[in-house]
């Protein structure tokens, strides 16, 4: 009997959809919300962010999988005691896309890249894994 190493689980079922909304400074689409999130302004647009502290995964330990805007698609695990809320995420996704990007030697900007949902799976193995919804 062979096994699939961790990595390669397979097939995968999306079990969520977790959406990133702001609040508009200024009005724009419907009633001032906008549908997703700039991850290179991140910082300030965090501010704003619907539901920031909304728990949104409660496991402990999750699997990011980042293809662009990277040379190399890369997977990062992240942990939380308390399990993940939206701007948790937030916040660890861009560090670890702008370490990434950094040891790359990339130029790519980050103010380019807006994050749209993170689509979550659970593999058969039982392990949580994140993709990015990204609009550039």
């Amino acid at each position: 009997m062979s096994t699939i190493p961790e990595a390669h689980q397979s097939p995968k079922n999306l079990i969520n959809i977790i959406t990133f909304n702001v609040g508009a400074t200024r009005t724009i689409g419907d009633e001032g919300i906008i549908p997703w999130i700039n991850i290179g302004r991140g910082n300030e647009e965090i501010l704003n962010l619907i539901d920031a502290d909304e728990f949104v995964i409660a496991e402990h330990e999750i699997a990011i999988l980042v293809d662009y805007p990277l040379a190399t698609p890369k997977t990062f695990k992240l942990f939380s005691a308390i399990g993940f809320s939206r701007k948790l995420l937030l916040i660890e996704i861009r560090e670890e896309l702008l370490k990434v990007l950094k040891a790359e030697g990339s130029t790519f900007d980050l103010s380019t890249l807006d994050l749209v949902a993170l689509d979550v799976y659970k593999t058969d193995a039982g392990t949580i894994e994140l993709t990015l919804d990204l609009d550039a």
